[in-house]
């Protein structure tokens, strides 16, 4: 029994596909160029650019988005890419860190006050952070840290899109897109009694996982050079990077993931007299990653496209 087939038309499609691939990239980044957001998120590897094809068909919509992954992996910043290239773009997008403010005080900053609500209230009260996102985007990073009491408020703003000032019985409309970003697997809190399921399930309408640094090799490199050229220009330097350093930023771990990425290379700029950034001046957490290449290959800082 033979079976034979004409190679002739498989590799025709074949060579059709991989054009509409390459054409789909194309005019991905072409749209990117377009709206300004070219070189603000460097997106090499595979993952990160089916993260941001899926974050901008999100940004037509108003649906709910949980980003979730690591602190530092770059959660805000896919957020305001979702912000900027939708219909709210050139509306407030405000940013709520919910670790970051005392739970005696959340509430208020969240839902805003009237004068007299509390002892130390302003006079004239406050807009709450909510507010002031009206038709715009709401941001609430860490939601995982939000307390329960306030987890039953949040739901119930997300399903009527109106809220009430601390001290007050008025009720006030309020038009927001909602993105929030957790480091916690919240099925995990749900189920230990620590996060709301029905919160959960409003706010989790489509999920976003974003991986790791050390997951997203091939966006070490352009990140750090992207870095590099950006500290470069903040504090008139011409530091540039060897090849070793380059292939220590590659094994080393990135337990901090892109923050951390960030702070080493602004580290390296301030901190390292040559204008030639060696393996030598690393941090001491580096030890056990870098090579012992006989000679350094000087790798020049880059401007994104």
């Amino acid at each position: 029994v033979a079976n034979v087939r004409d190679m002739t038309d498989l590799t025709y499609l074949q060579n059709e596909c991989d054009k509409a691939k390459s054409l789909s990239k194309q005019y991905y980044y072409e749209l990117m160029k377009e709206r300004g957001y070219a070189g603000k998120i460097i997106a090499e590897s595979q993952q990160m650019q089916k993260i941001l094809q899926l974050a901008y068909r999100l940004a037509q919509v108003d649906t709910n988005v949980l980003l979730e992954g690591e602190s530092g992996t770059g959660k805000e910043v896919v957020a305001r890419f979702i912000h900027e290239m939708g219909s709210r773009g050139k509306n407030p997008f405000i940013s709520i860190n919910c670790a970051g403010i005392p739970e005696a005080l959340l509430e208020a900053e969240l839902f805003g006050y009237e004068e007299g609500a509390f002892t130390g209230a302003k006079r004239g009260g406050k807009i709450g952070l909510i507010e002031l996102a009206d038709w715009g985007t709401l941001f609430l990073d860490e939601l995982n840290s939000l307390p329960i009491g306030l987890q039953g408020k949040l739901l119930r703003v997300l399903e009527t899109y109106e809220i009430t000032r601390l001290g007050s019985e008025k009720t006030k409309k309020i038009n927001f897109r909602l993105i929030t970003a957790v480091n916690r697997d919240l099925k995990e809190m749900v189920s230990k009694g620590l996060f709301r399921e029905d919160l959960y399930f409003r706010v989790s309408t489509v999920p976003i996982v974003l991986p790791p640094l050390r997951h997203r090799k091939k966006d070490i490199i352009p990140l750090a050079l992207y870095f590099l050229h950006y500290f470069n220009k903040k504090y008139k330097a011409r530091k540039t990077l060897s090849s070793g350093i380059l292939k220590a930023f590659e094994a080393y771990s990135w337990p901090g993931n892109v923050r951390e990425l960030k702070n080493v290379i602004e580290r390296l700029v301030v901190m390292t007299e040559n204008d030639l950034v060696t393996e030598k001046d690393l941090p001491e957490e580096f030890i056990g990653f870098s090579s012992n290449d006989k000679y350094q290959v000087v790798v020049k800082d880059v401007v994104p496209l």
